[in-house]
């Protein structure tokens, strides 16, 4: 599956996808042995029987404004959708037999998303809202969600006070 990069011929059982998950999620610096991610594209995922139901994956897939980059710090996650699309593309040419597809896309249901219909059921509850408040940070996602929402960003610009970050209103 690996070096064909296409659905095996025999399934694996089921012990044998745990392995390859575990070994594929050990890639992610959040399972590195003794570190504590604390930058902000950094897994953290605190209930031990969320980490085990999702193999200890909780990267995600893609960076900030292109869903398909590739991750430094989730080697196995960016693996993982690597394979997923090699695999998808294998199915969709081989078995059903759409010969003349050549890429796919695949999109995950993740932070870009869940803000925007975060906004979008704030935005229902005071249907007059037009703004949102975002501190600037390094981040398109989230700024992509404001306009998907049809909403304004108000930029507003974080400010270094001695040891203290503080927020200039």
């Amino acid at each position: 599956m690996l070096t064909q990069r296409c659905i095996p011929l025999e399934p694996f059982d089921d012990l044998t996808i745990e392995a390859l998950l575990n070994r594929i999620a050990l890639m992610d610096s959040n399972n590195f042995a003794g570190n504590t991610g604390v930058g902000e594209r950094e897994a953290r995922i605190y209930s031990k029987l969320v980490a085990k139901r999702n193999n200890n994956l909780g990267h995600g897939i893609g960076r900030s404004g292109d869903v398909n980059a590739l991750q430094p710090k989730a080697v196995g996650s960016s693996l993982m959708v690597k394979l997923t699309k090699a695999m998808t593309l294998h199915v969709l040419r081989k078995v059903v037999g759409l010969h003349f597809i050549n890429d796919v896309l695949l999109l995950p249901f993740a932070t870009g998303m869940s803000i925007t219909l975060s906004l979008l059921a704030l935005k229902s509850l005071k249907p007059e809202a037009e703004y949102v408040v975002w501190p600037r940070i390094d981040q398109k996602t989230c700024l992509k969600a404001i306009f998907t929402a049809n909403l304004k960003p108000i930029w507003i610009d974080s400010i270094l006070e001695g040891e203290e970050l503080t927020t200039n209103l």
